[in-house]
């Protein structure tokens, strides 16, 4: 057994952390978590905010499974503790473990994190064994919470197809409905089912869950009727089928059997990280996951406004995905782009002279089919770069992908992703101007990676680009190289790589199809793209409505201008101002031909997205949904807040309602203070109001359906956190417990 070890403490603002002979403690002004050192367990979870929760008096910190038998935290033990300071703020626990009995041979990095202010604990568990181990499942964080009402959060992509009253694919439906599909349960009745987010309510306060992983069938989420858990049970995964998803969708129903994964001895192996956090309602425990992702776990990126060239192809120099965006072309974009504020100017696909060499088409890598004459003059993008500036460039790419006409595939077939990408391959063939065949359908295995790395880098830092699209993502077993989640696990480590080393380039991942990085691998890492097509604004709304506050509005990128319907366009159906609102609170983007927006348009949309330049910090907020669903067509609204500074924005649609008013009620508003509402785009101060005037609700008035109204609101006076408050909890008071 590991012997006693010498006490530590280590502070960061009124973050702690503190250790002693029997326990590991974490706490700051407002929750604290501790473990017991042998066995290795949590003791406590307390919220200590007016009124108090104590949430966990015991129980597993985490388990795992192997071969049908299950291994708690309890079967280890504390044999080292390492503290220190996190760069953005806060403390950090690596806590080193050593297993007994069944888990002999297993060591363990339990990693524990708080932060300044905010009520919840990052935590992440790495394995290393010593033998060869499968692992079935792991149940990544848990709290015994004892009798509460369960909420099982999952969040969808495949906005390709998904929309509010999708059926689902015909031989699995209740993988159907919309981008959030919740489950509830009675108050102590259990519930599990897949989900990234479990929320646990009980006596009007709350504690979550929140697994930062993707959505596939083995994210799981639930409550036995005690504890509250998020696990990975691998044995549901059975296979990704990317865009088919749509037609057919697979995975294991029984209990047993399906997939695992397997420790390889003396290499670490990495569980997802997860927060668990508290709220004194459910508007607060949304605060408290908004302030860590904004605070501490998104690598700060440009909110840049972006145009895409995708929508600039009539098959003038292509056939089929590839647009028609030359330097011609590019040369009459960029002067609307600059009129309308855009600050990155993505091309999409079709600048590739082939996808797996990553070369712009041009006379030095001319695009191999000799179709059409080369798009670029030169192979740096300089002439590019000189029509754009000051606006960045920003590429496109299918990073997994390459076309069989690729030189670098000629060169090392045996990097393809056999056998899968051989099918691909030979269908590719069969037809390699249609659809997305133009760009290249197969993809590479794991082996593959190091080159389509080395092309990023080189577009970094020889042809500055500053933004990427990454798309057609889709994980698979490759024959003697990688499994599934090998795969999908090092094109996040490329990506975490690429931002560590350029944190001032811009990394987007396509969510359109499911079971691609959607909800938290995506968002925590940038912004992502959503939506296909050019949506309706109630569509665009109901998108931003149904997902947050859970997933950040500001990283969704949808189309923001519409396109037609019926021969008319956006603009002639809906008022500027109302597309342009309902844009502002996601990632902004503009995808259509700039050459067919009248120029009265181009000054409209250029008032609003100044004004979304110059505020850009008010809608970069947690989002909250107000009044009804958009799809719905009659009043609805959103709310950016931080509750902390109390400061943000009303963003308010009366769509198709017959009513001209209807009466807002913000949430979080602290009372006693004063705020200035001022109108967009024209920041123009349109009245004083109080806390009090926020809560009941503010009367907006809108004197045509279809029109909307963008309220900044501003405290009069600076305002600062309200200070941590004594509690009392199970008839013991307590202040947050310092360090001695």
């Amino acid at each position: 057994m590991p012997g006693a070890a010498a006490s530590q403490t280590l502070r960061d603002h009124d973050a702690y952390a503190r250790v002693d002979s029997a326990h590991v403690t974490l706490g700051n002004s407002v929750a604290e978590r501790s473990w017991s050192r042998s066995p290795f367990r949590t003791v406590e979870l307390l919220d200590t905010r007016g009124g108090g929760r104590r949430w966990s008096t015991g129980g597993p910190d985490f388990t795992l499974t192997f071969s049908g038998v299950t291994v708690g935290s309890d079967s280890f033990a504390v044999r080292s503790v390492t503290l220190s300071r996190l760069p953005r703020g806060g403390v950090r626990a690596t806590i080193g473990l050593v297993g007994s009995g069944f888990a002999t041979g297993l060591t363990a990095s339990r990693i524990a994190d708080v932060y300044p202010g905010i009520a919840g604990f990052r935590t992440q568990t790495i394995l290393t064994s010593i033998a060869p181990l499968p692992l079935a499942s792991a149940t990544l964080d848990e709290a015994t919470v004892g009798v509460a009402t369960p909420t099982v959060h999952a969040f969808r992509a495949g906005s390709d197809w998904r929309s509010a009253n999708w059926a689902g694919p015909p031989l699995w439906p209740d993988v159907g409905g919309d981008f959030r599909k919740d489950a509830t349960a009675p108050a102590g009745q259990a519930v599990e089912r897949n989900g990234e987010w479990v929320d646990a309510r009980a006596k009007g306060r709350r504690l979550f869950i929140v697994m930062e992983r993707n959505d596939l069938p083995s994210s799981r989420a639930g409550y036995d009727g005690s504890a509250a858990s998020v696990r990975v049970d691998y044995t549901k995964d059975v296979v990704d089928l990317g865009p088919f998803e749509e037609q057919i969708h697979v995975e294991n129903p029984a209990p047993n059997g399906g997939r695992t994964r397997t420790l390889q001895p003396g290499q670490p192996f990495a569980l997802e990280p997860t927060f668990v956090g508290f709220g004194t309602s459910g508007d607060d425990a949304a605060w408290q996951w908004q302030h860590y992702l904004i605070a501490h776990r998104i690598q700060p990126w440009a909110h840049a406004v972006t145009f895409n060239t995708n929508n600039i192809d009539s098959n003038r120099i292509s056939t089929g995905s590839k647009d028609d965006a030359d330097l011609g072309a590019i040369q009459q974009l960029a002067p609307i782009a600059r009129r309308l504020g855009i600050e990155a100017f993505v091309l999409d696909d079709g600048w590739q002279a082939a996808s797996g060499d990553w070369y712009p088409d041009s006379p030095q890598h001319p695009e191999p089919r000799g179709m059409f004459p080369p798009r670029f003059p030169d192979s740096t993008f300089d002439a590019i770069r000189q029509a754009l500036a000051p606006m960045k460039l920003g590429l496109w790419m299918s990073p997994l992908n390459f076309n069989p006409a690729a030189d670098t595939f000629k060169q090392h077939p045996e990097w393809s992703c056999h056998p899968i990408s051989d099918a691909l391959l030979t269908y590719n063939e069969s037809d390699p101007n249609s659809g997305s065949n133009e760009a290249g359908l197969p993809e590479w295995s794991t082996a593959g990676f190091a080159h389509v790395e080395d092309r990023i880098r080189d577009a970094i830092q020889n042809w500055h680009v500053r933004y990427f699209k990454f798309d057609f993502m889709t994980w698979l077993d490759c024959a003697s190289q990688n499994d599934f989640y090998q795969h999908h696990d090092a094109f996040l480590a490329m990506v975490d790589r690429l931002r560590r080393d350029f944190p001032d380039v811009t990394f987007q991942t396509d969510d359109t199809n499911d079971y691609r990085l959607f909800p938290f691998e995506s968002t925590l890492r940038g912004p992502l793209w959503f939506q296909n097509g050019s949506p309706d604004p109630s569509t665009l709304l109901h998108n931003l409505w149904i997902t947050s506050p859970y997933v950040p509005a500001y990283t969704i990128g949808q189309a923001a201008l519409g396109g037609d319907r019926g021969g008319k366009m956006a603009w002639e159906r809906f008022d500027v101002g109302t597309l342009m609102a309902a844009a502002l609170p996601s990632h902004v983007t503009i995808w259509r031909d700039l050459r067919t927006i009248p120029a009265p348009v181009v000054s409209q949309v250029a008032r609003w997205i100044a004004f979304y330049k110059r505020h850009r910090d008010s809608f970069s907020l947690a989002t909250y949904p107000l009044l009804d669903d958009p799809l719905k067509e009659g009043w609805t609204a959103l709310q950016e807040w931080n509750p902390d500074t109390q400061r943000g924005a009303l963003l308010a649609f009366r769509q198709d309602a017959d009513a001209a008013s209807a009466r807002i009620r913000l949430r979080l508003v602290r009372p006693g203070l004063r705020f200035r509402l001022i109108s967009g785009p024209d920041d123009r101060v349109v009245g004083t109001v109080t806390s009090a005037n926020l809560i009941r609700g503010l009367r907006v008035t809108l004197p045509a359906k279809g029109r909307s109204e963008v309220v900044l609101i501003e405290p009069v006076a600076p305002v600062r956190p309200p200070p941590p408050t004594r509690s009392r909890t199970h008839g013991q008071r307590y202040m947050h417990r310092r360090p001695v």
